[in-house]
């Protein structure tokens, strides 16, 4: 069934929604939906609704199902890397399961961003999680908040479980993760080049355990979505499947 991102306040049974501009667009110039067709909604922060094509831009809600947030909230602080490499971190991290992306101008950091273009950016990467976010079947999209210095970035994260995953580290992933499953986790990746010896000072006065992933040097864009992995087939839901807390049926017959 063709899934759609809409961003709504709240969906209820036998309602009519009028679908965002692009989506109407697609849905009737592209897939040539046309009236009586269904399709499913999600709101990205936990709401999945089928519906009922009316029209070109406007659909009836036909149920709703309410699906339960993440057991372990994961934050990924990324050194800014140039290029689309941070598209890449984003979409495939959305897909992974990520819930929070703070990109971060950090010394090695070859990519800059202006502030006069951050908005700009931030559109762009969000509509990038969004599609992730559809693509995938997530019901909870990733929120990103762009920081200027690792300093920022420590300081708008709180989480019971940090690691800093840095190439001179000694101590193996497994010998500092919890048998319990943490509430929170953040994991901080450097940028191209990695993160000098001053931030992985400043990461440990904030409470981050500097990490390895083994013998090999992972580029930027590959650290994070690795361990972001681990840490989802441990404590997350790459093995728990499908499931969800309740769906009201309501609205048109389903007989």
């Amino acid at each position: 069934m063709h899934r759609f991102f809409v961003p709504h306040e709240q969906f209820v049974p036998g309602q009519l929604v009028e679908l965002p501009a692009d989506v109407g667009r697609h849905l009737h110039s592209v897939l040539r939906l046309t009236a009586g067709a269904e399709c499913t909604l999600f709101d990205g922060k936990g709401v999945i609704a089928r519906a009922e094509v009316q029209d070109d831009f406007r659909v009836e809600i036909l149920d709703v199902e309410y699906m339960p947030e993440p057991v372990c909230h994961l934050t990924l602080i990324q050194g800014l890397p140039k290029g689309e490499k941070l598209e890449l971190v984003l979409q495939k991290g959305t897909e992974l399961g990520v819930n929070q992306f703070l990109p971060t101008q950090m010394t090695r950091s070859v990519g800059r961003l202006k502030p006069d273009r951050e908005q700009k950016r931030l559109q762009r990467w969000e509509k990038i999680v969004q599609e992730a976010g559809r693509q995938s079947g997530q019901a909870y999209l990733p929120q990103i908040k762009i920081e200027q210095s690792l300093d920022a970035a420590l300081a708008a994260v709180e989480a019971d479980l940090k690691l800093l995953l840095w190439e001179e580290s000694r101590m193996p992933l497994d010998r500092v993760l919890p048998k319990l499953t943490p509430q929170k986790v953040s994991v901080i990746v450097g940028p191209e080049g990695g993160v000098t010896a001053e931030e992985a000072q400043q990461a440990e006065k904030a409470g981050y355990q500097p990490v390895s992933l083994g013998p090999r040097i992972l580029r930027t864009e590959t650290a994070g979505l690795a361990i972001v992995a681990i840490l989802q087939y441990l404590y997350g839901d790459l093995t728990h499947g499908r499931c969800s807390t309740s769906t009201a049926f309501q609205g048109k017959d389903e007989s």
